[in-house]
């Protein structure tokens, strides 16, 4: 989102999302088209979509292959019920060394056995409810820190957005034969559109988070009603 800590709604929870099992359903997100990669922009008709990147970030638009952003195995539900529409490596990528990632997400709530998405900032509760089904979904992903996130939600073109950042401490090799340790930030935001919710987040060093604070998710036609 553009600036997103500028558009921060004054509304503000903090949730400690942790993993738990859930049953879901079987998804119905494959049938979603690809998009468009055009530069640094991505755009999806399908789901009235356009996102605009850093220049310079390594683009892989509608990778194919089961999803596998959660680790524990495919079965799991951010595994099963998700759809990678756009995956982003950092600028000067180094084999062994932590490097920043971000990633561009349909995800069907009816697979996850989801509350309906809040249609304003006063429906806190159901904020709530949201927020904390995607916790327990994504939480062994690298977009949600184990250790607890900030829930932020606000409106932008009309429709509620909810953010979540955490941060993680890592050992990380920053100097050859030498590792130390790295603040990581993690974020996991998401809206809904056409049917689906659209989940942007990212794992990254504070350089990182600074440019990608920058990028651009806009909505073709009205919010949801």
């Amino acid at each position: 989102m553009t600036r997103m800590r500028g558009k921060l709604a004054s509304a503000f929870l903090i949730l400690c999302l942790a993993a738990s099992g859930q049953a879901f359903s079987q998804s119905k997100i494959s049938p979603i088209p690809d998009g468009t990669l055009s530069a640094n922009i991505y755009t999806n008709d399908a789901l009235g979509l356009r996102f605009e990147f850093p220049e310079g970030w390594t683009p892989t638009p509608d990778p194919k292959g089961p999803v596998a952003i959660d680790w524990r195995g495919p079965n799991k539900p951010a595994n099963q019920c998700s759809r990678i529409l756009l995956s982003l490596e950092a600028p000067g990528k180094v084999e062994g060394r932590f490097n920043s990632i971000a990633i561009l997400l349909a995800i069907d709530p009816g697979c996850i056995a989801a509350a309906p998405f809040p249609q304003s900032l006063h429906d806190n509760s159901e904020i709530a409810k949201v927020a904390k089904q995607v916790g327990k979904c994504f939480s062994y992903t690298p977009y949600m820190s184990p250790f607890g996130n900030q829930v932020h939600p606000f409106t932008q073109q009309g429709r509620v957005i909810i953010g979540t950042q955490g941060t993680v401490l890592i050992n990380a090799l920053e100097s050859p034969g030498k590792k130390e340790p790295l603040d990581v930030n993690t974020s996991l935001t998401f809206t809904e559109s056409k049917g689906y919710w659209i989940a942007w987040g990212y794992m990254a060093d504070a350089h990182s988070t600074e440019e990608l604070t920058n990028v651009k998710l806009t909505f073709n036609g009205a919010a949801p009603q």
